[in-house]
C-alpha cells in the first residue's frame, strides 16, 4: 500500500475527529457561557453553586486545555479507526446483527463502565505526586465552567481515551452505540462543570435519583479533593466512603436559594470569596 493511500484515511479521521470536538465544544460552551454568564447572569444567580464568577483566566485556561485533549484524543479516534480497519475490534455494522435491545444495553454498558473507570483511574490521579504534575492542570479551575470540562493534562486525556480503545475491543458495539456513549459522556462532562445546579429539590435525597451525579457534587470536587471522584454516578462514591458529608445540604442550601429568589426574596447575597459560599461545608478539607 503506498504511503499517500494509507495516510489519507487517517488524516480524515483525525481532522474530521477535530472538527467535530471543536465545533461541539464551542457551539456548547460558548451557548450556555452566554447564557448563564453573560445574557441572564442575574436570572440564574440563584441557582449558582458558587456565588462568584471565575475570572477570564480561568475561562481561557480551560479552552487552551480542551484544545490539548483535541489534538491527543484525535490520536485515540485514529487508533480506534486502525483497529477497526484492521479488524482488531468487536464492533459491528449491521443493527439487525444484534438487534436495537442489543445497541441499548451496550450503550448502557459502555456509560456503567466509564464510571467505574474514571472513578479509579481519578481517584489514583489524586496521590500526591500525580496530583501536582497532572491532575493540578483540571483542579486549576475551583470554579469551573462548561470550558473546563475537558481541560486535563495529556496523561489523564490518555487515561480516559484508553478506555474507549477497550471498549471496542472487547464489547460488540455498533457505531451508534459508540456514538451515544460518547454524546452522554459529553453532556455530563458539560453538566457537572457548569457551575449551576438545576436539578430539582430533593434529587440527592430520593430513592433512586441520588445515584445520580449533580453539578454541585463534582463542583465540591473542585472545592474539597479528598471527595467526589465520581462523575455520573455516586455509586462508587457512596461505597467507597468519598462522597462529601455535607453534598446533601449544600445541593438543599441552593435550592432553598432558589425558592427564595422565586417567591421575590431578598436577593441573594455574595461572598467575599468564591469558596466560602455554601455555609455547611467544611472549608479546612
Amino acid at each position: 500500500m503506498a504511503a499517500a493511500e494509507l495516510l489519507e484515511p487517517t488524516l480524515r479521521a483525525y481532522v474530521g475527529y477535530c472538527v467535530g470536538f471543536s465545533v461541539r465544544y464551542f457551539a456548547v460552551g460558548c451557548g450556555v457561557y452566554w447564557i448563564f454568564h453573560v445574557a441572564f447572569r442575574e436570572r440564574w444567580l440563584p441557582y449558582r453553586i458558587q456565588q462568584m464568577f471565575p475570572s477570564r483566566d480561568e475561562v481561557i485556561h480551560g479552552i487552551r486545555w480542551s484544545m490539548s485533549n483535541m489534538a491527543l484524543s484525535g490520536v485515540s479516534a485514529v487508533v480506534v479507526y486502525w483497529l477497526v480497519r484492521d479488524g482488531w475490534t468487536s464492533m459491528y455494522f449491521a443493527v439487525a446483527e444484534r438487534g436495537w435491545w442489543y445497541a441499548g444495553v451496550s450503550v448502557a454498558l459502555g456509560i456503567v463502565g466509564y464510571d467505574a473507570w474514571f472513578y479509579w483511574y481519578h481517584r489514583w490521579l489524586h496521590t500526591p505526586w500525580l496530583l501536582r504534575r497532572v491532575h493540578a492542570t483540571h483542579h486549576r479551575a475551583a470554579n469551573p465552567t462548561a470550558f473546563a470540562a475537558f481541560a486535563h493534562h495529556p496523561i489523564e486525556t490518555a487515561l480516559g481515551n484508553v478506555y474507549f480503545v477497550l471498549l471496542v475491543i472487547f464489547v460488540p458495539m455498533h457505531p451508534l452505540a459508540l456514538a451515544a456513549v460518547g454524546f452522554s459522556l459529553f453532556v455530563v462532562n458539560i453538566v457537572a462543570h457548569m457551575g449551576y445546579e438545576l436539578y430539582p429539590r430533593g434529587f440527592t435525597r430520593h430513592r433512586l435519583l441520588r445515584w445520580g451525579g449533580t453539578s454541585t457534587h463534582h463542583n465540591l470536587h473542585h472545592r474539597h479533593l479528598r471527595y467526589n471522584y465520581g462523575i455520573i454516578f455516586t455509586f462508587w462514591d457512596r461505597l467507597m466512603g468519598t462522597n462529601h458529608p455535607a453534598y446533601d445540604d449544600a445541593f438543599e442550601a441552593i435550592k432553598a436559594r432558589v425558592a427564595v429568589a422565586s417567591s421575590g426574596g431578598p436577593a441573594v447575597a455574595r461572598p467575599r470569596h468564591p469558596r466560602l459560599d455554601l455555609s455547611p461545608i467544611d472549608t479546612r478539607n
